[in-house]
């Protein structure tokens, strides 16, 4: 059997040393930072900005909604339905629901109160000190959704409003989600570990109903 030259075997081994240690390096600067790898960054709807909103596009004022003959109940049904719709945002696979999860995820504790109420991202995005069941539904289409505001006469928002004043009854303070709601993918996302509190993300903290 025929010996490989020396030369020949000591440059193979410097090269699978250089290539391990290579490895233990990226292993290592990702330990670091474990926030350097987000397979949700691109799924968050508050990544495009976080700049203040026109709060004429959102405020209710005057506007009366319209139940087109409607009854509560069914606007309840349809409001439930459009709450779990995906088609009504822009921002990619994302619905009401998409946030809050069995309803009351990412709740504030100021969802237990009766609107008009203070929240905390209509009150930083768009200077609002208060706002309507309605209104709150405009700044989710705007904000999170990334989509224009619903028509204030169209059914959609009478049957959205309707849903949200009637699952109010359901919540109080104690279920209030300290989670990121400006980060829907934020509870699944195995691969960052400081998903609950992300420097990477500059919607951290804001939101809530």
């Amino acid at each position: 059997m025929q010996k490989a030259p020396i030369g020949r075997l000591m440059a193979g081994t410097v090269f699978l040393l250089a290539a391990c240690s290579g490895g233990q390096e990226d292993r290592q600067s990702a330990a670091a930072n474990p926030c350097a790898v987000n397979p949700c960054a691109m799924a968050n709807p508050c990544a495009a900005g976080m700049g203040k909103i026109d709060a004429s596009k959102v405020t209710q004022g005057s506007k009366e909604l319209n139940a087109h003959g409607n009854s509560s109940a069914e606007l309840v049904a349809m409001g439930e339905r459009l709450w779990n719709d995906k088609s009504m945002s822009k921002a990619g696979a994302t619905s009401c629901s998409t946030c809050h999860m069995d309803k009351y995820g990412m709740m504030k504790a100021s969802f237990a109160e009766p609107y008009p109420h203070r929240v905390e991202m209509a009150y930083e995005r768009a200077g609002l000190a208060k706002v309507s069941a309605a209104e709150m539904v405009q700044l989710c289409m705007v904000i999170p959704m990334q989509n224009d505001p619903l028509d204030w006469s169209s059914v959609e928002l009478a049957a959205l409003s309707e849903y949200v004043t009637s699952i109010q009854g359901g919540f109080d303070a104690s279920m209030a989600s300290g989670m990121n709601p400006c980060n829907p993918c934020m509870g699944e996302n195995p691969c960052n570990p400081c998903a609950g509190m992300n420097p990477c993300n500059p919607c951290q903290g804001k939101g809530g109903n």
